[in-house]
């Protein structure tokens, strides 16, 4: 695998090859405040290849390519605010505030990119993913999720995603691109008659979801004993992942999940 700060030695240092602390492998988040668009990738790597002051990136990102920049165990030089450089690491989307939409071809490309980036990185250090699939702003320092540069430095820092109107829009949608690239096992018939009941930490709904989290279906409050007797009489169970944080609803098991996670399954009702 190459990595373009070590093809490309900087003319100034922009990267430690080591981590001064065990990193949490949370995502730091930027955008670059410049131009967006096909080359722009290459085009901030090799400015940041060239600058004489500290300010890189672990992986840059634009609607046609991705640049990996140092190996995971380095660290950049991407957020000043005190812990995250040496416990997170970083990825960038090039573009400004006026670019970036939730509807707009160039920003969902990159952030598909983004999304199968972190996918990735998380894959390889051991992330359990389904729980990191969370905005955790200054909780980077504790464990794995997102966070933007604004949410923890925001004396300095007005990156166009931490300010953007549109922002939990946008938000979901990298949750989104994440998790699509979680593989899903071929289930046995057994599997398929299977569900989930489950509800997000941060909302009251729970929702009916098959085993492979391809759609979720909203559960009316008093309906849970009967949704439970339709599924046994079907041949499936209502089931949950092991470990998982549960409460009791109406009687039955209720997997609580981070809003986020919850969210990005597809509703059908």
């Amino acid at each position: 695998m190459s990595f373009y700060l070590l093809d490309h030695p900087p003319a100034s240092p922009q990267f430690y090859p080591s981590r001064a602390n065990t990193p949490t492998w949370a995502v730091s988040v930027h955008t670059s405040e410049g131009a967006t668009g096909p080359g722009t990738a290459l085009g901030l790597a090799q400015f940041i290849a060239r600058r004489s002051d500290p300010g890189s990136y672990a992986a840059i990102v634009d609607s046609e390519t991705t640049i990996d920049m140092v190996p995971p165990l380095y660290t950049t030089y991407s957020v000043a605010a005190a812990g995250y450089n040496s416990r997170t690491w970083s990825i960038c989307l090039t573009g400004r505030s006026r670019d970036l939409s939730p509807n707009d071809p160039n920003t969902l490309a990159m952030i598909g990119r983004a999304g199968r980036a972190i996918f990735e990185l998380w894959t390889l250090v051991g992330v359990n993913i389904p729980d990191a699939l969370a905005w955790i702003g200054t909780d980077a320092l504790k464990r794995p999720g997102l966070f933007c540069h604004g949410d923890v430095q925001p004396w300095d820092r007005t990156d166009a995603w931490s300010i953007h109107p549109e922002r939990p829009d946008l938000d979901l949608l990298l949750v989104k691109a994440i998790a699509a690239n979680i593989p899903q096992p071929l289930p046995t018939l057994e599997d398929e008659m299977n569900r989930y009941l489950i509800r997000g930490n941060k909302a009251g709904e729970v929702y009916l979801a098959d085993a492979g989290l391809g759609w979720k279906w909203h559960v009316p409050a008093g309906q849970l004993p009967n949704v439970a007797y339709a599924v046994a009489v079907g041949g499936g169970h209502i089931i949950t992942p092991p470990g998982a944080q549960t409460i009791i609803v109406e009687g039955l098991n209720v997997w609580v999940a981070d809003q986020a996670f919850v969210d990005a399954i597809p509703r059908t009702k």
